[in-house]
């Protein structure tokens, strides 16, 4: 019995943090905390401000020194275009380069083919009515070796769209408690517990092939919403 006792305690200080009470012979466990829990969610639209293209350079040789001058030409181009259409050098960022080995394959051998070089950048563009003109004038510099993979829209500051969604989320809460409480014929107290997640819809995004001859590319940001949940614990008053 005194071995049963002793481990009974031991019991009682590792998980202490969620005994209301230990003796030497019971254990009693806390019981989750009495209230109302409901889940609030607002949400925001706000117009992009900015866009951040996905720019790259590809470019395969016979060996690899060729290929690689061929890459580092072909960027430098593409990023003497940003500079000249007005994209700051810290809003510029290479996201990616790497060389690998080509190879064609015939009668189950592999023959070595050549060299390719990758190298991609991202950049900010927040000049957003100026967004079609930079990559027609990137493609144009990059040339044949030149991928615009895609184009995102976001909002550069979402705290005050983020500030205003948050209200309407615990808004959104409140209500949802208070008509659980008259329900269940209780006095619906101070929140116990707040917590939130902050999101949003997909940000828009193109793919985008090779320029048009003649023509602009036209770019249409639309609209990007803002989402905040929160989920409450009120208590109930006696």
């Amino acid at each position: 019995m005194t071995e049963i006792r002793y481990v009974l305690l031991l019991l009682c200080l590792v998980l202490a943090a969620g005994i209301v009470a230990c003796d030497r012979d019971n254990i009693t466990l806390a019981t989750s905390v009495e209230g109302v829990q409901v889940t609030g969610t607002g949400s925001v639209s706000g117009d992009p401000d900015v866009a951040v293209l996905d720019l790259g350079v590809v470019a395969e040789e016979s060996n690899v020194d060729e290929a690689r001058e061929s890459a580092a030409y072909a960027m430098e181009r593409v990023l003497d275009s940003l500079k000249i259409n007005g994209v700051a050098e810290k809003d510029i960022q290479t996201r990616q380069f790497s060389i690998r080995p080509v190879y064609n394959y015939s009668d189950g051998q592999r023959v070595l083919r050549g060299y390719e070089v990758s190298n991609t950048v991202s950049a900010k563009v927040r000049d957003i009515d100026n967004t079609g003109k930079i990559i027609d004038d990137a493609v144009t510099a990059g040339g044949k070796w030149i991928n615009v993979n895609s184009i995102n829209f976001a909002i550069d500051d979402p705290k005050a769209l983020q500030e205003q969604a948050r209200a309407e989320a615990m808004a959104d809460a409140k209500a949802k408690a208070q008509s659980l409480a008259d329900l269940g014929g209780v006095v619906l107290g101070k929140p116990v517990s707040i917590s939130e997640s902050i999101g949003g819809s997909p940000i828009y995004r193109y793919d985008m092939g090779a320029s048009n001859v003649g023509s602009a590319t036209p770019i249409e940001p639309g609209e990007l919403e803002i989402s905040v949940t929160v989920v409450v614990i009120y208590n109930i008053e006696e």
